[in-house]
């Protein structure tokens, strides 16, 4: 799906929520704002929508999901054999710089090979033991099937959720506020969507203790939709 299928997919979802209340006649995509609702009393309804994901932690995301990718095409490559392997990385700092990643492809690439190498006559499943040691200074575990028959390696692991950083919340709504000014047309409502909780520790916030009586915001109704949990919670 492409950007614009992505968040409708999410508006659609959210509007389905048993919480949700307002009846909705339709949905128009738009650009700015990101969509109109029209709704069953004729009002009309701007939606903006924004997912909630720390670009920091994404960036560490993405650069494990790099060497893991990376890993699995000299794997592929070599041995034509598709995995399906999951790998969680210790809680350390990745360090930059084509050196270091060409040692953390490689240590990946010869984990899983010293595995399928003493095993390649067989079906095998096999993970690293729970309550042990980790594995080396950069993976904390491992589980690798040859029985899937498609090939999928992934970073996979449990996290910390962690609290949500109370500026760069308000810096996602006023940025997003900033385009209720450029609407072509005016609204009887406009609403900010977050979306956030995808399954990954950079969209994944807490929200304990927040006060959300502190967001002052021209949207007249601002919405937090937990992804997974298909939860909603109102903040104005």
């Amino acid at each position: 799906m492409n950007k614009k299928q992505i968040e409708r997919s999410h508006l659609e979802r959210f509007i389905s929520n048993k919480n949700f209340s307002e009846d909705i006649v339709k949905i128009e995509d738009n650009e700015r704002p990101d969509f109109i609702l029209k709704l069953k009393d004729n009002r009309l309804v701007s939606i903006e929508h924004t997912r909630l994901i720390n670009p920091d932690l994404k960036k560490i995301e993405e650069h494990k999901d790099k060497i893991i990718k990376a890993a699995q095409k000299i794997f592929e490559s070599k041995y034509g054999e598709k995995l399906y392997v999951l790998i969680t990385f210790n809680n350390i700092t990745l360090q930059s710089g084509k050196k270091n990643e060409d040692k953390y492809i490689n240590h990946v690439f010869e984990l899983v090979e010293d595995v399928y190498l003493k095993n390649k006559g067989f079906e095998f499943h096999i993970s690293s033991k729970m309550n042990r040691p980790a594995i080396s200074s950069l993976i904390d575990s491992i589980w690798i099937d040859n029985s899937w028959e498609f090939s999928n390696w992934q970073h996979f692991g449990a996290y910390l959720v962690e609290q949500i950083d109370n500026d760069w919340f308000r810096g996602v709504i006023d940025k997003k506020e900033r385009n209720i000014k450029h609407y072509n047309e005016v609204f009887q409502e406009n609403w900010l969507l977050m979306v956030s909780d995808f399954g990954s520790k950079s969209s994944s916030n807490s929200f304990s203790g927040f006060d959300f009586s502190e967001i002052i915001t021209k949207f007249d109704r601002v919405y937090l939709f937990s992804f997974r949990a298909d939860t909603i919670t109102q903040v104005k």
